[in-house]
């Protein structure tokens, strides 16, 4: 399961107000190094739910330390402390809160929130796709990658519409930008040898698929391309 996926199994029991799955779910996100606010947040409030204060409180004070603007972790925090009676280090977080909002510091954008922003600009791009506006669906696939650049399905996706527009060079340098984020990706190296295969490099389309079979050796799209080379040799 994806940290997206987790997330969103954890937003979906904490909405139906199951907290000890939501929690479950958030404390992984944790242990997999996902550090982030909205995490940090839902999960310190389903342990205040279950009377475990003290462990809240820490788990706010972190979510504020990443984002010293978010309000909602900072009033969680101030009603948290102000339970455990340390009325004195509640007003100071009230009086941190306030001062930040009134400079103005820059807001730390949640990294889930960016990658659904990411895909849907990839959604919006593949139903242009689905009617011909190309250019149009490569705009919003590089909306989408400047937003999340390392997400390698969505880079390949955007290189396969760049060489289906002719944009060869172009198509090339996503995928090898793929393969440079993940090795080995399978995706993109079937598209990078798709990608040779159309230019005519017929040696270096087969060295991409049979990198994809030293990975999956019985992967029946790469044995499906070496056997049509082997077709066109004939």
């Amino acid at each position: 399961m994806s940290y997206m996926e987790l997330y969103e199994k954890g937003l979906e029991a904490f909405s139906r107000k199951d907290y000890d799955e939501a929690q479950k779910c958030f404390e992984e996100l944790l242990m997999d190094g996902y550090n982030f606010p909205d995490v940090l947040n839902k999960l310190a409030f389903c342990k205040s739910i279950k009377g475990d204060l003290e462990g809240a409180a820490e788990l706010l004070k972190r979510a504020l330390e990443l984002n010293p603007r978010y309000s909602e972790a900072a009033i969680n925090l101030i009603y948290v402390l102000n339970e455990l009676g340390r009325y004195e280090e509640a007003r100071k977080v009230q009086e941190k809160i306030k001062n930040a909002t009134l400079r103005h510091q820059e807001k730390v954008v949640d990294p889930f929130v960016i990658g659904k922003i990411a895909n849907l600009h990839a959604e919006i791009g593949e139903r242009y796709a689905e009617i011909g506006l190309y250019d149009d669906a490569i705009g919003e696939y590089k909306k989408a990658i400047k937003l999340r650049p390392t997400f390698v399905d969505l880079r390949t996706r955007l290189a396969v519409l760049l060489r289906e527009r002719g944009e060869i060079e172009e198509a090339i340098e996503h995928l090898t930008q793929c393969l440079l984020e993940k090795k080995d990706y399978i995706p993109a190296l079937i598209q990078l040898g798709l990608t040779y295969y159309v230019m005519g490099e017929y040696e270096l389309a087969k060295k991409q698929w049979n990198r994809v079979l030293s990975r999956d050796p019985n992967n029946s799209v790469a044995k499906l391309y070496i056997n049509m080379l082997k077709n066109i040799k004939e």
